[in-house]
């Protein structure tokens, strides 16, 4: 009765509201009902399909196993939103070997704890379809363009196993492009009420975990990945913090507009200089860069929110104010503990010439960039040449001739791979992200709402600039990451629209 009560409710709300479904049937609301014969149906399905193969090609074993994993992953916990928070958490806390120690093989593939709990994820998404899981829910521009870059994606793959490329290389490319699949699955998480903010404070604690790691390797100096050099000082050399960085951006856009609901300050100094620890750590100038640039532009958006009521002096005033006072934070308490000086981080933002047209590391950069322009000819600037494309080159900063398969830059990347084609779609995705970050930030009421998505238009800044001297968007691991920036986006958009429906009258 209470099934049907719920379908009739359903229904009539539908019929009201021109046949579409204005709440956001997350995967928290389904009932256990609907859930069982399209997961029972589904489950027997696959089942059956992998046994029949694995039978067939005489890999019984491997069949039993492959169904072992998925199933011991779904009876500890069958929650898409556990499941996202413990994949963030060991992205953002542990590195690269760390992760690679315990994975597994299936072909070219090899498949770390992240990349199954990933697969896991979307092996939840796909139970749930059946149920129509996904109805109501808008994918937005983005997902049109995510779409696009995947049809780019398959076909690249495609021409890359055909032409006979580098397994590795092929193995790398098919994670991180793939990845972006995970947008799809990520919005139908976040359509739970709950979800986002239970995985905004895992986001958070692990980013402020990991700068804290950080500041331990910087101060004791021990890890194989902490370098000091001369003039430059101390360095840890790991990707985490450009997924440090985008979480701070993140908070910051947060505390920025939404400082009425914040966490006490003895949470937030600590976190901020933790973090801050981190990314400065790093010593990576494209981060840098970009955190400067996100800030600058975040400052200039601000003028043009009306909703808060604030004059104009006011504003400039309190935004000035909100980044020199972070900017100082952090290199004032790298100072103190000794283990970095304003004189060295001062001359990481130089080079060792002096000059950024003879610096041997962007030198390199420009060369390859060239050579791979000089590559792609006739039919493959439209398509690239495929995944696991190789490109040779001199490179002056390790003084000798390459032949590689990974560019440090994005674009290129993709050029290399896809063409213009993927090039476009990869470029849609972002630029209609923070086009709506900004749109939604201007217009909404709610300052909660505002912080997010100046969080959000902050971020993206920030990885689309580090992603122009490194393939931050492409070759690193933090794919569901940088896709969870849109989805948290669309849904904001989605419940900003729901809330600005007015009630019918009684």
């Amino acid at each position: 009765m209470a099934c049907r009560l719920n379908i009739g409710i359903v229904r009539a709300a539908q019929e009201r509201d021109g046949g579409k479904l204005k709440t956001l049937a997350g995967p928290a609301e389904l009932s256990d009902d609907a859930k069982v014969s399209g997961i029972t149906l589904i489950s027997l399905i696959i089942i059956g399909i992998v046994l029949i193969v694995s039978m067939v090609t005489d890999h019984f074993i491997m069949g039993v196993l492959l169904l072992a994993v998925p199933g011991i992953m779904f009876l500890l916990a069958g929650s898409p939103v556990r499941v996202l928070m413990v994949t963030f958490a060991v992205q953002i806390i542990l590195t690269l070997t760390e992760l690679s120690t315990a994975g597994i093989g299936i072909g070219i593939l090899s498949l770390r704890a992240d990349d199954l709990l990933s697969i896991w994820l979307v092996w939840l998404w796909i139970l749930a379809l059946p149920d129509r899981s996904m109805r109501g829910i808008s994918i937005g521009l983005q997902g049109v363009f995510i779409i696009l870059f995947l049809l780019a994606f398959g076909f690249s793959a495609y021409r890359g196993f055909t032409a006979g490329h580098d397994p590795i290389a092929l193995s790398m490319q098919l994670k991180t492009y793939g990845a972006y699949f995970l947008y799809f699955p990520l919005l139908w998480v976040l359509s739970d009420e709950n979800a986002g903010e239970r995985i905004w404070k895992v986001l958070l604690s692990s980013a402020v975990i990991a700068g804290f790691i950080y500041m331990i390797k910087g101060y004791t100096g021990a890890g194989d990945d902490v370098f000091v050099r001369e003039m430059t000082g101390v360095r840890v050399v790991t990707r985490q913090p450009n997924a440090i960085g985008a979480i701070l951006m993140m908070f910051i856009g947060r505390l920025w507009k939404n400082w009425s609901e914040r966490p006490a300050l003895t949470i937030i100094i600590p976190a901020i200089l933790l973090m801050g620890t981190g990314v400065v750590l790093s010593q990576t100038r494209g981060i840098w860069g970009g955190i400067v640039l996100a800030l600058a532009a975040a400052w200039i958006l601000n003028l043009f929110r009306k909703k808060d009521n604030i004059h104009l002096g006011r504003k400039l005033i309190a935004s000035l104010t909100v980044i020199a006072v972070f900017i100082i934070l952090v290199v004032f308490a790298i100072s103190a503990m000794g283990i970095l000086s304003a004189s060295n981080v001062a001359q990481r933002t130089e080079n060792e010439t002096g000059s950024y047209l003879t610096d041997t590391s962007v030198l390199s950069r420009l060369i390859a960039w060239s050579t791979i322009l000089n590559d792609l000819s006739g039919s493959k600037m439209i398509t690239g040449k495929g995944l696991g494309a190789i490109y040779t080159c001199f490179r002056p900063d390790i003084g000798a001739v390459v032949t590689v398969w990974y560019v440090d830059g994005s674009l290129f990347q993709i050029a290399l791979n896809m063409g213009i084609t993927g090039v476009i779609a990869f470029l849609g995705i972002f630029i209609f992200t923070l086009i709506k970050a900004a749109g939604l930030f201007i217009r909404t009421d709610s300052r909660r709402r505002a912080g997010i998505a100046l969080g959000i238009f902050c971020a993206v800044i920030m990885l689309l600039f580090a992603s122009g001297f490194a393939s931050v968007l492409t070759n690193y691991r933090f794919t569901i990451l940088w896709v969870f920036l849109p989805a948290l986006l669309q849904t904001e958009i989605a419940r900003e629209r729901k809330e600005s429906i007015p009630l019918p009258a009684a």
